[in-house]
């Protein structure tokens, strides 16, 4: 029983690096989540017996992100290993016996005082995190191990989600630091290098913060910001008046994403509710129906009338959303008068939200159109709420 995968020569080294805290920063498609993964799994093979801690801010969004990536790779070496979904919990065999990785998420603080014997922990999105968030996070390595014990830090570089993280580590001389940084070259894998590079290219006409972010893997600060939507604890026990959906399709490059819209009143309550690569139609169609999409209208994106089809073949309201023109500019002016709150959990939601910028020209200039980049879920809000509430209402008489 062994192990085979790829590691780029700019990663390879890092298997051996010892600090307390490793931090991968970069640039957008460099592979660093697929590398620590590789390496926390490499270490319960030739280490004693592990107890990981695989972190997000919240905790659902461990379950697209850190155990479907660890998943993916124990298939692939066919690794023997149980999954327990609800508790997020994958145990597998290893030459040194069973060791653990755990999704968790800070949302959920009790939870993760109460694990005993962590032997690392990996915070991916670590820009996600507060700077409390994190120093809570640090203590629970505690307990003597008789390998080493260590905090890998994974994050873009964006300065104005998380200053906090720039001042910890990337100032002064910390010999218990290691600062790692990649960009799209660094990924081992040609196919996701040659289809991602041109993507991250054509930022650099639209925004050159965002471009120096997501491609040179670079601190900068992202201005000219679209939407100030609070983020919010929703009520659940509260009866919305209306309810419906927003899908933007995706497979390989991009993530398949799906918003559900409650109204109350004037007010309008966004949640994230799927985000996630490699769905086939079957598979999306399945997902928003455990996410408790029945009837409900479900606004998409009218350029895939072939995915909308196949989603009404599956049961699913689909529908095809405004578009044409300038009907980008319009939803954006739409959703922009309207009072818009996103419901607290909604974490990728709240990261495209925080970065849906107006486009620049050459002389640093806003534009009328947003950059287009990563805004899956921006797309969704906008068929959903632009093509939902600006039809007129169809009035019906009894007799």
């Amino acid at each position: 029983m062994g192990l085979a995968f790829k590691i780029s020569e700019s990663f390879y080294p890092l298997l051996e690096r010892r600090e307390r805290y490793l931090v991968l920063y970069g640039g957008r498609g460099a592979g660093k989540s697929e590398f620590v993964a590789r390496k926390l799994l490499l270490r319960t093979w030739v280490e004693e017996r592990h107890r990981f801690m695989m972190v997000r801010k919240v905790r659902r969004t461990c379950r697209e992100s850190v155990m479907r990536v660890m998943e993916e790779l124990l298939k692939d070496n066919r690794v023997a290993y149980e999954y327990n979904r609800s508790e997020l919990k994958l145990n597998v065999m290893t030459p040194r016996g069973w060791s653990e990785f755990l999704g968790m998420g800070l949302d959920d603080p009790e939870k993760i005082k109460s694990i005993k014997g962590v032997t690392g922990i990996w915070v991916e999105e670590a820009t996600e995190l507060s700077r409390d968030d994190f120093l809570k996070l640090d203590l629970c390595l505690r307990e003597p191990v008789k390998s080493y014990h260590q905090v890998i830090l994974t994050f873009n570089p964006m300065e104005d989600e998380a200053p906090w993280l720039k001042e910890m580590f990337f100032k002064g001389d910390r010999r218990d630091v290691y600062i790692h940084k990649s960009t799209i070259e660094d990924n081992p894998i040609k196919e996701v290098r040659d289809k991602y590079v041109g993507v991250l290219e054509r930022l650099r006409e639209q925004d050159l913060a965002l471009w120096r972010i997501a491609r040179l893997g670079e601190w900068a600060t992202r201005e000219g910001k679209i939407y100030n939507w609070e983020v919010r604890g929703l009520d659940e026990g509260r009866r919305a008046d209306e309810v419906w959906y927003g899908c933007d399709f995706g497979y390989s490059v991009s993530p398949a994403a799906v918003v559900r819209v409650r109204r109350y009143g004037e007010e309008l309550w966004v949640e994230e509710i799927v985000y996630q690569m490699g769905l086939t139609n079957e598979e999306l169609a399945r997902r928003m129906k455990e996410e408790g999409v029945r009837g409900e209208a479900v606004y998409c994106d009218a350029a895939e009338p072939k995915s909308i089809e196949e989603l009404r073949r599956r049961g699913i309201n689909a529908r095809a959303a405004e578009k044409g023109g300038d009907s980008v500019r319009a939803g954006i002016d739409f959703l922009k008068s309207r009072k818009i709150y996103i419901a607290e959990g909604s974490i990728n939601l709240v990261k495209e939200s925080n970065g849906y910028l107006w486009r620049k020209d050459r002389g640093g200039n806003l534009m009328g159109e947003p950059v287009r980049y990563n805004d899956h879920l921006m797309d969704a809000c906008r068929y959903a709420i632009y093509t939902h509430l600006r039809r007129p209402a169809i009035k019906v008489w009894r007799v």
